[in-house]
């Protein structure tokens, strides 16, 4: 049975046929593929882009209340270090769980809402789950807020603004009572300052 569908037209990528799956309790089904990343899987310095490549290894295991979804799914992360702000990017395996409850149905097998149901556990719909609410929210709470791009990254100098990484140096620290000097040395000509107890006379 045809599952919900994209605004292109064809079958979300994020939608897992379900059909092969025995309801008795127990029951496992293994599911590897690979799909482009959905959209908005972003923090401040940290984002999966979106259309990537996300590689997808999960099981789907039938239980009393509906599908137990657990497994892992790797990604690309590309993200901007937090300390020297140059661009940086990994692989990310990301562990997924999520519940998928069965719809209540009637003597007859139609569907029934019931208003106690649980409204943030996702539905099996015509046989079908859609992953991207999984997908996106086990993601994003993976990616740093603060990522680096080595452990041990230096950072950029407070001064000039330059990555200290493979060049080390430091600016001469300047009195500023001294500024008033500092300012006749490199101007000769200039007149002291009226009133500057350490100008030179």
């Amino acid at each position: 049975m045809a599952g919900p569908r994209s605004a292109a037209g064809g079958v979300k990528a994020t939608i897992v046929d379900v059909s092969r799956l025995s309801r008795q309790p127990g029951s496992m089904l293994p599911v590897a593929k690979e799909l482009p990343a959905p959209a908005d899987m972003v923090v401040a310095l940290a984002r999966v882009p979106e259309g990537s490549p996300l590689d997808l290894d999960i099981t789907l295991e039938s239980v009393m209340e509906g599908i137990w979804v657990s497994g892992i799914a790797d990604v690309e992360v590309l993200a901007e270090c937090s300390r020297c702000l140059e661009e940086t990017s990994w692989s990310e395996s990301v562990a997924l769980e999520q519940m998928y409850r069965y719809p209540a149905t009637d003597a007859r097998g139609a569907i029934i809402e019931s208003g106690d149901e649980d409204e943030d556990t996702p539905v099996v719909v015509d046989d079908t789950i859609d992953l991207e609410e999984t997908l996106r929210d086990a993601i994003v709470l993976a990616l740093p807020l603060a990522p680096l791009c080595s452990p041990d990254c230096a950072g950029i100098c407070v001064e000039c603004g330059e990555r200290l990484e493979g060049n080390p140096h430091n600016h001469p620290v300047t009195d500023p009572r001294w500024s008033a000097l500092e300012s006749l040395l490199s101007d000769p000509g200039q007149n002291p300052p009226e009133g500057d107890p350490d100008s030179v006379r």
